[in-house]
């Protein structure tokens, strides 16, 4: 079996690709941790948002490329393949990563660098077993359905990035349903960075709707967690009443960041806490709905009074229902 060496090094929380890039790899693949015995190295993990971390991944990189095997063909994905501003410093960068990596894949399409290690090394299996499903013992699964997001919050890397919004198509997620329905899997994590706006880019209309509904039908589906959930494009769109109605939807994993409706302008959060009090309220009146909720701590300006009307805004959620 090939053995692949995937670097697990300088990656933010952020970087759920290096998680799913894993799963999928080790379904197929010897996961090794030695890069001198590796058919093939991943590096994910390149974080870039300070210079401190830049060098710092271009230095692990320069490391691998001298101990990996001379056959031995690489991948770059992660967050130094984004367009580089125009800088002599990173341009010569980027050039340096063209001339010596195999593979460079946009961070935004690690379904595409999967593909590609299947048609480099086994030209004859079917890449389309590398879905966008990861299943542990059909009892639950991972199902990410869009990457990137088109919200301009003020503090998040992907605004800074134009991370665009990529969205699977509805018929694939469909079929993938189908699959795991079939075998038995009953809980379902539905992924995506902003999974509200699953759609809008190839349908130009919200779609999460459809795939929820579609959900409500399968027999040994019974738990759904919506995960990168947008309280803003939520409560822009009216998903209360189809998240309400949902008895597969248990639990929504989204982020708050802050009570305070002055912190929330200055985020561009695009919702006040009374309207999140609000659509929280609604979608627990016919079916109990669980929450996870981040939070910003130390947001430049934030005062006490701002961080005690975050702990009143969480006090009052956890008594809605």
């Amino acid at each position: 079996m090939m053995k692949i060496f995937i670097v697990s090094e300088n990656s933010c929380n952020l970087n759920y690709q290096q998680d799913y890039i894993y799963s999928q790899l080790s379904n197929f693949f010897e996961i090794t941790s030695n890069v001198k015995e590796a058919d093939a190295v991943v590096i994910s993990a390149t974080c870039c948002c300070t210079q401190y971390n830049l060098q710092h991944t271009m230095n692990y990189i320069a490391w691998i490329l001298k101990n990996k095997k001379i056959e031995a063909k690489t991948y770059l994905t992660g967050c130094i393949t984004r367009t580089f501003k125009d800088h002599t410093l990173l341009s010569e960068m980027k050039q340096w990563l063209q001339d010596n990596i195999d593979f460079i894949i946009p961070q935004n399409q690690p379904n595409l660098l999967l593909k590609l290690i299947a048609l480099e090394h086994f030209h004859n299996l079917d890449i389309n077993e590398f879905g966008g499903a990861n299943e542990w013992m059909n009892a639950s699964a991972e199902l990410y359905i869009a990457n990137g997001c088109l919200n301009n919050c003020s503090f998040c890397k992907v605004t800074f990035q134009k991370y665009p919004l990529k969205s699977v198509e509805l018929d694939a997620i469909k079929e993938t349903i189908d699959i795991l329905d079939e075998n038995k899997c009953s809980q379902i994590l539905l992924k995506g960075t902003n999974i509200c706006q699953y759609g809008l880019d190839i349908y130009h209309e919200y779609r999460l709707p459809e795939v929820l509904s579609y959900l409500e039908k399968k027999e040994n589906i019974k738990k759904v967690t919506l995960v990168g959930f947008s309280f803003k494009d939520a409560i822009k769109n009216d998903f209360q009443n189809v998240i309400a109605s949902s008895n597969k939807v248990t639990q929504l994993c989204g982020s708050l960041e802050s009570g305070s409706d002055r912190i929330l302008e200055l985020m561009r959060k695009g919702f006040t806490s009374e309207e999140i009090m609000s659509f929280v309220q609604n979608i627990r009146k016919v079916n109990n709905k669980s929450l996870r909720l981040n939070i910003i701590s130390g947001f430049p300006t934030e005062t006490l009074e701002d961080v005690k009307r975050t702990l009143e805004v969480l006090k009052q959620l956890a008594l809605l229902s």
